[in-house]
């Protein structure tokens, strides 16, 4: 798949910040966008996705709903949640005791896609899961969506040795910077 060079993004035109309830609706439209083309590329329904303003807010109470725009122009969202240790279930990454965040509802508008700013998002992700004391970030990907799964293995997500389940993949990815400086 070739890079979408048609327009240079300018990076210091894009800023995240955490959706605030008056843009709870510019998320909306982009989940909804997504879960339509879902259903119709791979006759996917999106359980689990907020399509109305409503579950978004009760999610904004529990997740840090994201928001990335680019001049002013809403193109991605993404929810962070750091995962508290009863919500675990058993078995499904490699080891649950690991403090982590769990990545869901990520989704770059397709005019975005191809031009960074999907790696860009997964950059401030990983940044946000060790402001949490976070030792990994963790997804899960609809096994169909081989575009989305090659984009996480390109970015540093591996698949959890975990339970599988045969609608989705489990992925994490360490957010601890690595030093290979030799030791002295």
């Amino acid at each position: 798949m070739t890079r979408n060079t048609d327009t240079a993004l300018n990076y210091a035109n894009i800023t995240l910040h955490r959706a605030r309830m008056t843009e709870l609706s510019n998320v909306q439209a982009l989940l909804e966008e997504s879960a339509t083309q879902l259903r119709l590329t791979h006759g996917l329904g999106m359980w689990g996705i907020a399509t109305t303003t409503r579950q978004l807010e009760r999610q904004t109470t529990a997740n840090h709903i994201m928001l990335v725009q680019y001049m002013g122009v809403s193109v991605a969202t993404f929810s962070l949640t750091k995962i508290a240790p009863h919500w675990i279930v058993p078995g499904v990454f490699d080891d649950d005791s690991i403090p982590a965040t769990y990545l869901s509802d990520f989704v770059v508008m397709p005019s975005f896609r191809q031009r960074g700013v999907g790696r860009w998002c997964i950059e401030k992700a990983s940044e946000y899961a060790r402001t949490q004391q976070s030792s990994v970030l963790r997804t899960a990907i609809y096994s169909q969506l081989h575009e989305s799964m090659a984009f996480a293995l390109t970015v540093g997500f591996i698949p959890s040795m975990g339970t599988t389940h045969p609608e989705r993949t489990y992925l994490e990815k360490s957010v601890i910077p690595l030093d290979l400086r030799p030791m002295e």
